[in-house]
Formats: structure tokens, sequence, C-alpha cells
């Protein structure tokens, strides 16, 4: 009977000490912890066409696109590996298909953050790339500058870009604005958008323009992303606008495409 009693005694008094002395388990806020990717998608490191202005996280990111340009009636590829082994420091390989080819090219380049917004209210990037094959169809070499900042959640950000021919005398300009928002712990959805234009002006007459060489060139739609772990799936669609130089018909269409980015 005794030992019946003392089994009993154990059995009640062994949970009330569990509970004074058990060890938590996975908290709420530790299942809301944000992904490893979500800081560089909320920086508009990951947005189809405007190039980052902050790059806080060290080690690779890689963001790419696929989808279908109605206006050019062209396939869209583009990817980028960014990656940033010291701080402020980020190295850059990109590939493209310029214009109305189907075909990928690469590029080279980095990127130095100037400035950060918790010193300055706005972050700031300069920096170059050397394109395979640019927007004007020739080798290129690009002077970029990108320029971020906050209002409260809203992320804004603008990028201004000078290409400049290696074998003439070709130039072109870049413009990039885009906002973005979080909706919730792992979406987000903003606009982005890009503007190319041919700098030459009338230097080259019309026999002397290659074939297919754009006058300008403009993408805009809204752009929403998902985030979780170390991958980002986003989507875009809106309209595109370009016109050869020489020809004085613009074609306008939708544009989609979808995209993948992975931090590693």
């Amino acid at each position: 009977m005794r030992i019946r009693h003392a089994l009993l005694g154990l059995l009640v008094a062994t949970p009330a000490f569990a509970g004074k002395h058990h060890t938590p388990g996975v908290q709420e806020d530790e299942l809301k912890r944000s992904s490893e990717i979500q800081s560089s998608v909320a920086a508009g490191d990951l947005l189809p066409f405007t190039i980052g202005a902050r790059h806080h996280r060290q080690g690779l990111l890689f963001n790419t696109y696929g989808g279908f340009d109605d206006a050019k009636r062209a396939p869209v590829m583009q990817g980028t590996l960014d990656a940033t082994l010291v701080d402020r420091v980020t190295f850059r390989v990109t590939s493209t298909n310029a214009g109305m080819s189907d075909q990928l090219k690469f590029g080279f380049g980095a990127l130095i953050d100037v400035t950060r917004a918790e010193d300055y209210g706005v972050d700031l990037a300069i920096g170059g790339d050397y394109d395979l094959l640019g927007w004007n169809r020739m080798p290129a070499a690009v002077a970029r500058a990108a320029l971020g900042a906050n209002v409260g959640q809203l992320r804004l950000q603008g990028n201004a870009g000078f290409g400049l021919d290696l074998e003439g005398s070709d130039q072109y300009g870049d413009v990039r604005l885009s906002g973005l928002h979080p909706i919730n712990d792992r979406w987000y959805a903003g606009v982005d958008s890009r503007a190319r234009i041919d700098l030459a002006g009338n230097a080259m007459v019309d026999e002397d323009v290659p074939t297919g060489k754009l006058d300008y060139d403009v993408q805009a739609g809204p752009v929403a992303t998902y985030t979780y772990g170390r991958i980002a799936v986003s989507a875009t669609g809106g309209v595109s606008a370009w016109k050869l130089k020489s020809s004085d018909t613009a074609k306008v269409g939708a544009i989609g495409a979808v995209g993948v980015g992975a931090a590693f």
C-alpha cells in the first residue's frame, strides 16, 4: 500500500515540477521570423528593372526574370548575380537579351554603397558595368547611380545611367523608378519602370543606322513578390513601348514576366 501511495504522489508531483522548470519550445515570434531573403526584397534589390541602392547583406543574391514582351515580339530574359563579399562593395554579373534578340549576352560590373540612410537619410550607390552587348547593340560601358529612401514602410528608388559604345560614338541614357511596400510578413507589392533613350541625336544618317537599333524603349507596371526562407518569387506585368532609330512608328504592347530570387 505504501508503494502505491508513493507512486501516486510521484505522478502528481512530476507535472507540477516540470511546469516550473520546463524548457520553452518554439515561440510565436520565432514562427514569424523574417526570411533570409526578406531584407533584400524590402531594400528593392530584387525588382525586375530598378537596381537596388542598398546592399547591406553580405553573401550572394541571385535574381532572374523570364516572360514575353508583346510590343517587341521577343522574350524577356534577364538574370543578375550580386556578390557582396566586402561591406559596401558588390560585384555583379548580368545576363540579358538586348533589344529584340533571343540570345543572352553577359555583363560585368560593380556597385559601391557610398551613403546609408541611417547616416545621411538616403541610400546611394554608384558604379558601372561592361556589357558585351549593350542596349545599343554594341559593346558598352555603363556608369550607374542608384538612390533609395524609405518613407515609412514605402521603399522608393531611382536609377540614372549613361552608356557609351566602345566601338564608336553611340551613347544612351537609362532612367528607372520604383516604389515597393510590404503587404504582410511575406508579401510585397509595388510598381517598377525603366526608360532608355538613344543620345546619338542625328549624328548618323539613316543608311548608317544598324538594323534593330532602338531610338527608345519604355517598360512599366506593377510587381508583386512572395518571400519564403531563402527564396523569393515575383510576378510583373504592364506596358512596353519602343521605336526603331530608322522608323517614325512606335510600337506599344503588353509585357509580363515571372521572377525567382535566392539568397546564399
